[in-house]
């Protein structure tokens, strides 16, 4: 009942002034007034006294308006776009009938395999000159395709066969990805059914700004007898078709099961490629001896579990493909977080190499290098290594100068650049002998010691 009311005043508010007081007429109210004021007193009929002998009334109102072919109609009722439609100019006709059916294809989407098409992709082109348009398409499915639907329902309700709607622009070349005109509203058999349209602002004329998905009627689809979609949108110039299939749903995990079976890239290619990419090249005068991959998903911030890549990317750095699946089944975006650039799932591949390091590697490395010969080795933990040794290195660097400089400040200030000179090759040999200076310095009792103790190994 509900979709049935917003279907009729979507019709109200379409037709003319004649047809709004022949309405008001026949129903007993004032026909008097503005078109406006029509308008809103025949929606207020409706949601005051709405029955099903009105809304038939409304319909019949609605398909003699734009269904009907007149000799003498009015120009602005042709389609005003005349890149769709030739509209001959000596003599304008009225827009009428079906539009031949568009050469359209739809961009192939992962997690929905079309198993048969229920109408093909039609015309969704305005039919007169207003901003509210409507289309209906009738279809009735098979007992076969009624069964298909039926047999695969889960026990949560869940029905991985479907019934789906899907738009995108009308185009004479190329592939066209999901896209719905604005304001759009679906109406199934009366019912209104769930459309996620999200608009960045609600400024007219807006298309969504997140990627469309298919629509599924499937709740709302009569098995057995004809169904009706009517399709409400706004007319702001552009050209769309709409066509219904019977899909095979999938979620994350399935397309997950899928690159596991079908897309991993052995362990031999994997190798190789990274030996391409350190292969020395002439033309550059400092080689690459080494890449460094990091273990860390760019898009989950964590340990990557299934490391996978685009066929068509250039880099060695991996995704996390479970994670990367996931996103795509709540925003469908397909690019790749490394690059940037387009990686659909056809070209999705895991890498085998970095797959079997991942599952012998320290659960708390985070980085390793490939090498030019195909091996690898970890780097977080090499640095960590080498950076307590310089801060022991250094440490102890510090303490022997600082013995070095407490013995030079003994020396009178009367010595001459010679004997300056023969201290420092004595400071270096105390440095290079450090354990027998030490050995000979425990058994000094002073300072005079200790300049003994240098004018021995200077001797």
């Amino acid at each position: 009942m509900a979709g049935q009311l917003l279907e009729a005043t979507v019709m109200v508010e379409s037709l003319r002034v004649t047809e709004l007081r022949s309405l008001l007429s026949v129903m007993g109210k004032d026909k008097r007034g503005l078109k406006k004021d029509l308008v809103q007193r025949a929606i207020e009929l409706l949601h005051n006294n709405f029955h099903p002998e009105l809304f038939s009334a409304i319909q019949e109102l609605y398909d003699h308006r734009h269904y009907t072919v007149k000799a003498n109609s009015r120009r602005s009722q042709v389609i005003t776009m005349q890149t769709a439609v030739e509209v001959a100019t000596d003599h304008p006709k009225e827009f009428c009938g079906p539009v031949p059916k568009p050469e359209v294809h739809m961009i192939k989407l992962p997690f929905y395999q079309i198993l048969e098409t229920i109408v093909a992709p039609v015309s969704l082109v305005p039919t007169f000159a207003t901003l509210p348009q409507t289309n209906v398409i009738t279809f009735s499915l098979t007992r076969r395709q009624s069964a298909q639907i039926k047999n695969h329902q889960t026990k949560a309700g869940m029905m991985s066969i479907q019934v789906v709607l899907r738009i995108c622009y009308t185009e004479s070349i190329g592939v066209e990805d999901d896209q719905y005109p604005p304001n759009i509203t679906v109406v199934v058999n009366g019912h209104p059914c769930p459309v996620q349209a999200h608009y960045s602002s609600s400024e007219k004329g807006l298309e969504p700004s997140q990627p469309c998905r298919p629509i599924n009627l499937t709740p709302f689809v009569k098995q057995t007898t004809m169904n009706r979609v009517v399709v409400f949108w706004d007319n702001f110039g552009k050209f769309y078709s709409m066509a219904i299939y019977l899909v095979k749903g999938f979620s994350s995990a399935d397309l997950l099961t899928q690159l596991q079976t079908n897309g991993v890239e052995s362990v031999e290619c994997c190798r190789q490629k990274v030996c391409e990419k350190l292969r020395s090249n002439p033309e550059n005068e400092i080689a690459t001896t080494g890449l460094q991959v990091s273990l860390t998903c760019p898009l989950a911030k964590m340990r990557m579990s299934t490391p996978c890549r685009a066929q068509t990317c250039a880099h060695l750095q991996c995704f996390d493909a479970a994670f990367y699946l996931q996103m795509n089944e709540r925003k469908p975006t397909w690019t790749c977080p490394v690059c940037h650039k387009p990686a659909l799932f056809d070209t999705l591949q895991i890498d085998g190499l970095l797959s079997s390091i991942l599952q012998c590697a320290d659960k708390d490395l985070k980085e390793i290098e490939y090498l030019s010969n195909g091996s690898w080795r970890a780097v977080g933990k090499e640095k960590e290594r080498s950076k307590a040794t310089d801060l022991s290195s250094l440490s102890h660097k510090n303490s022997v100068v600082r013995d070095v400089v407490d013995l030079t400040r003994c020396s009178s200030d009367s010595e001459d650049g010679g004997e300056a000179r023969q201290t420092e090759e004595i400071v270096l040999t105390h440095v290079k002998n450090e354990s027998v200076l030490l050995q000979r310095q425990h058994s000094c009792e002073d300072m005079s010691d200790a300049w003994q103790i240098m004018y021995f190994c200077s001797s």
